[in-house]
């Protein structure tokens, strides 16, 4: 199963936290006891997001494959509630067979509400887009992308309440098959396209939406093959320079504590063809700047922000799964992920955090000369 948040893999609360930006940084041993895994069958998780101190949602798609090799994708959610059994549960979405997309990303602010979003449907369907109100979630359509775009897919969603979210992503123009960068914004009824200034060969992986005029997208220039980092002020989008590498860099992902602390992980290349290097980025309020990785470390997907300033990272290498943690003062630390069945890899996809617990969001596949094969769903707990 190929996930569209690495399309770019072909691209050519506790103030400021204090770091180090040079030198050699090394992960120390594992700690912080071990991981549960729960399988989620043919579902595969794209994301996993923290609704308070207890309640743990994760959202992806079923995974199904017709008689002609056609893959197809049902929508799927589940939800783990730590004062009621703490056992996760396949949540019932009405209208889920009609689609054929998978829940890309999900946001869940402070005031009990909350958003996901998904794939571009069949004809005039719009694209998958599901609101959490009244204590259900609610599957709709979001059908205001700009006229022409096909095969799109909205990757990712923030919000600062019910009545403020950004979604991005990117779809492709009908009869060119040029591609077309999406933002779209919901303001408290409906969802609206917005343009923003740049090229048309920018790819948006992530947003993320610290309060209505402090918004962070991250993605990739495919112009320049340089990661992007734009920033919205409540009246106008700006690109923030990052780091330029000899041959390409992309970021998939950025999480924000405050207007001073903000992160952004993907990964980076100094000559064609390198394995690519992990890349983890921090904003002081002023500019991005390179944190050290432990050597060795691949490509970043995700991040989630932990107590006392820490950082919790994960994404993949050829044959294994990667976790980091980092805190002020300490610096990087393995989280140990679990590879129990060497034949059946596990990829990672999306991690969330509450106080010290963590919740990881992936599958596992088979890896051969041809591919990865989807093989089943995991969610992994600590």
């Amino acid at each position: 199963m190929t996930v569209k948040r690495r399309i770019a893999g072909g691209v050519a609360g506790v103030g400021a936290v204090v770091m180090a930006v040079s030198g050699q940084a090394v992960a120390a041993p594992a700690s912080g006891g071990g991981w549960t895994e729960t399988s989620t069958g043919q579902v595969s998780v794209m994301t996993v997001a923290q609704q308070g101190p207890f309640v743990t949602w994760a959202g992806g798609a079923a995974v199904s494959t017709d008689a002609q090799g056609v893959t197809r994708f049902t929508p799927t959610v589940y939800e783990r509630d730590l004062e009621h059994g703490g056992t996760w549960r396949d949540v019932p979405l009405q209208g889920a067979d009609a689609w054929d997309s998978r829940i890309n990303d999900m946001a869940l602010p402070a005031d009990g509400s909350g958003f996901f979003v998904g794939d571009q449907g069949t004809g005039d369907q719009g694209v998958l887009v599901g609101r959490y109100t009244a204590g259900s979630w609610r599957l709709t359509a979001d059908t205001s992308l700009p006229a022409g775009t096909v095969d799109a897919s909205l990757l990712s969603v923030s919000a600062a309440s019910g009545q403020d979210a950004w979604a991005v992503g990117q779809g492709y123009e009908q009869d060119t098959w040029t591609m077309i960068p999406l933002v779209q914004h919901w303001d408290g009824r409906r969802w609206r396209s917005v343009r923003i200034p740049g090229s048309a060969d920018w790819g948006l992986y992530q947003v993320q939406e610290l309060s209505p005029d402090d918004v962070w997208v991250v993605g990739a220039d495919y112009g320049t093959g340089q990661s992007l980092a734009l920033h919205w002020n409540g009246h106008t989008w700006t690109r923030t320079p990052t780091p330029a590498f000899p041959d390409s860099s992309v970021l998939f992902d950025v999480v924000a504590r405050t207007p001073s602390d903000v992160w952004a992980v993907g990964w980076s290349r100094d000559t064609d063809k390198q394995r690519p290097a992990g890349l983890a980025l921090h904003w002081d309020g002023t500019a991005w700047k390179e944190v050290p990785l432990p050597a060795g470390t691949f490509a970043l997907q995700a991040a989630a922000l932990r107590p006392h300033g820490g950082l919790a990272v994960v994404g993949g290498n050829d044959d294994a799964a990667v976790g980091l943690a980092w805190a002020p003062g300490t610096g990087w630390q393995s989280l140990g992920l679990p590879e129990n069945d060497p034949s059946l890899p596990l990829g990672v996809a999306s991690i969330t955090a509450s106080g010290s617990h963590l919740t990881i969001g992936g599958w596992h596949y088979v890896s051969a000369d041809t591919g990865d094969t989807f093989s089943s769903g995991a969610l992994l707990t600590r």
